[in-house]
């Protein structure tokens, strides 16, 4: 039985790497996979509780516990570029997991060189490299100095939202009221500060901007609320999987203007409830999008607003569209994920038995 160190260390991260996390280490613990012996890098408060079929080290011992460790480890799966720590074992096989190059805009000058440079050396360190976009695959290779290595780009899964629990938000009202959503890490890439002033030509509507606020940007959107948000616009920070899920169900639109995304898993989330999508046309959105997201040619407020408004006029739940759109959506899912990454595992290690 090979030995298989999955780093799920951001799995309490309420972000895109948290969300992954979470649905990949259930799918891996849920499946009979008698071949592959499973260990977690996890938080110490996780240790035991998927059961003893599986081993656990703890994210605030990893070195103690990796050097302790009896068992060889064939292969470690880095799960995002974000990594602290691997094994340097010449025996252990690497992979890694790239979600983004946001770096290359947010980062100027040396300190932008600097994470090009270890990002590359990071690649060229590890036996093979996935990308969760075909943007995010151009990126690389068109930026980093990859020493030709071949990069697969495995779509990130989508969960089963649509099966789970509804429960209305206490911030909403009224259950009939009018209402527009958007949700993510309230930082500036997220570009929230955009759909304030939009909303006065958008007066029959509220908005809800759903998140992690605790980023210094969340300020800026506030500053924005108070002066253009007209009472109909409120930062409501984090909410329940059961809470965002009825966002989904009732809003009239969904708003993602974001600026800098590797994926877009809100996006795809909000079509498996065939709610209408608006998003920016940025990077990896209209890759994910495709056809089934209206996307914004200006972030001009009336211009954006024009763009909303035709947008649900013209939209029917119930139209083929619709339903096509919801069956894109599926086709983004966990199962086949998963499925992915196991067979690049069992043929990573059998390529690494056939050269010994």
């Amino acid at each position: 039985m090979d030995t298989v160190l999955i780093d799920a260390s951001h799995i309490d991260a309420f972000c895109g790497f948290g969300e992954v996390t979470r649905q990949y280490i259930h799918c891996l613990t849920q499946a009979d996979i008698p071949d592959i012996h499973f260990i977690f890098l996890l938080p110490e408060k996780y240790r035991g509780a998927f059961g003893d079929r599986f081993g656990y080290i703890s994210v605030e011992n990893k070195r103690e516990e990796l050097r302790d460790l009896k068992e060889h480890i064939d292969l470690w799966h880095a799960t995002n570029q974000l990594f602290k720590y691997r094994m340097r074992g010449k025996n252990t096989m690497q992979l890694l997991t790239v979600h983004d190059l946001n770096f290359l805009e947010e980062k100027q000058g040396i300190h932008r060189l600097k994470r090009i440079y270890k990002l590359g050396w990071r690649i060229r360190r590890s036996d093979c490299v996935t990308v969760i976009s075909n943007y995010v695959k151009q990126d690389l290779l068109s930026h980093v100095n990859t020493g030709g290595k071949e990069v697969e780009v495995i779509y990130n899964g989508i969960a089963d939202l649509e099966k789970e629990e509804r429960r209305k938000p206490p911030f909403v009202s009224d259950d009939r009221e009018k209402f527009l959503f958007t949700i993510g890490q309230v930082c500036r890439k997220k570009n929230f500060h955009t759909l304030v002033p939009m909303m006065k030509y958008l007066p029959e509507y509220k908005l809800y901007i759903v998140g992690d606020d605790h980023f210094d940007y969340a300020e800026e959107v506030r500053e924005a609320i108070r002066a253009y948000g007209d009472n109909r616009v409120s930062l409501v920070g984090k909410i329940s999987d059961s809470e965002k899920n009825w966002l989904y169900e009732h809003c009239a639109g969904f708003l993602f203007p974001s600026k800098l995304e590797g994926f877009g898993i809100p996006v795809l989330e909000a079509m498996r409830f065939k709610c209408k999508v608006f998003a920016s046309k940025f990077t990896s959105l209209p890759e994910i999008g495709d056809r089934y997201a209206s996307y914004w040619d200006s972030y001009e407020p009336q211009d954006m607003a024009e763009v909303v408004k035709k947008g649900i006029d013209a939209w029917d739940k119930h139209s083929d569209f619709a339903n096509e759109m919801e069956a894109y959506s599926l086709g983004f899912n966990y199962q086949k994920y998963t499925a992915a990454y196991l067979a690049l595992y069992r043929k990573m290690l059998a390529e690494r038995k056939r050269s010994r």
